[in-house]
């Protein structure tokens, strides 16, 4: 029987990130989160112009990948990580989308979606992995999605495998020429270890050599710390999640679909961890009180770490658009 059980597990296959660590970063701190994300719940970079707020910027971000995939008038779109559901709502209200499905491992974002009673949407806890649709889809929609795909592995050829069996699930849910929308945090195209030591100047766009080229005690110091603060989010915010870079995603899709575009939009990760940041000061004994001070002092040492990491260029917010081949 030992032997028998033992080989099930090994044959089990890597879903992404754990039921568990979902639980954590969603549910529990996601009572958080809650008083921190403006009245749209909406936990993922906006696309800021000048003079916008956090709200506007995210409904022109909603906007943005309901035109991108192609969603607009269609019959049937998959939201892939939901959240509280507010793509769902603007795609069938907003983008008159007759049906649009949402899955998220989050019971709590499911249960509070549900709640709103929201016309054509229809919200499932499962894992992507495990989704059955019902029907082909027109569009599918992944905002800030794959970084829950790799797990916490360093082997880059490990990371794009995964990142392949989730192009070729969503390949095989939509219908000929459909479209798929991805949005996603990202290393800069050094890689992640090279993002987390040189210092920003080497990690220009374009700029090339190995991880020892010119660094003094001072840039080995400043790596040191990248490293320790990346640990720490990785235990306390963000268990078992990691960042792609483009070229592993462009890897991960090739012979399933075609790049139609490719953006790279750091300056809206820094407009909306500001906000963030600021929001989440200001709530900091309301949210001690939900989640406990240590929690809250994970959450806003990780948003000032994620605000500097953007804005010397370790890792920026990439828009992605494929289409079916």
């Amino acid at each position: 029987m030992g032997t028998v059980g033992h080989e099930a597990k090994k044959k089990t296959p890597y879903k992404g990130t754990s039921s568990k660590a979902i639980l954590h970063q969603y549910d529990f701190l996601g009572d958080f989160y809650r008083l921190t994300l403006g009245p749209e719940l909406v936990f993922s970079y906006g696309m800021w112009e000048e003079g916008d707020t956090l709200d506007s910027a995210q409904v022109r971000k909603l906007d943005h990948h309901a035109e991108a995939a192609h969603a607009v008038g269609a019959d049937r779109v998959l939201d892939i990580g939901c959240g509280y559901g507010s793509l769902l709502r603007r795609l069938v209200e907003t983008h008159h989308v007759e049906h649009a499905v949402g899955i998220t491992m989050s019971p709590a974002q499911a249960a509070w979606a549900r709640d709103q009673h929201w016309q054509g949407c229809e919200v499932r806890v499962e894992n992507w992995f495990d989704h059955e649709p019902g029907g082909p889809y027109d569009a599918i929609i992944a905002i800030e999605v794959i970084e829950h795909c790799a797990g916490n592995t360093m082997w880059r050829t490990q990371r794009v495998a995964r990142y392949r069996e989730f192009f070729r699930r969503c390949h095989s849910w939509l219908r000929p020429a459909g479209r798929l929308s991805v949005q996603a945090n990202a290393w800069n195209e050094r890689g992640w270890l090279a993002s987390l030591v040189l210092p920003p100047q080497q990690l220009a766009p374009g700029r090339s050599g190995g991880t020892r080229e010119g660094l003094g005690l001072k840039d080995i110091l400043g790596g040191v710390k990248n490293v320790r603060e990346g640990l720490h989010a990785s235990r306390k915010v963000y268990p078992e999640c990691f960042l792609p870079t483009r070229d592993e995603l462009t890897e991960a899709s090739r012979g399933l679909f075609g790049m139609v575009e490719e953006r790279s939009d750091p300056d809206d990760g820094v407009a909306t961890v500001r906000s963030w940041l600021e929001t989440a000061e200001a709530n900091r004994v309301r949210g001690a009180e939900l989640i406990g001070e240590s929690a809250v002092s994970d959450i806003i040492r990780e948003q000032k770490t994620a605000l500097r990491f953007l804005r010397e260029g370790r890792f920026t917010v990439v828009r992605m658009v494929f289409e079916k081949l």
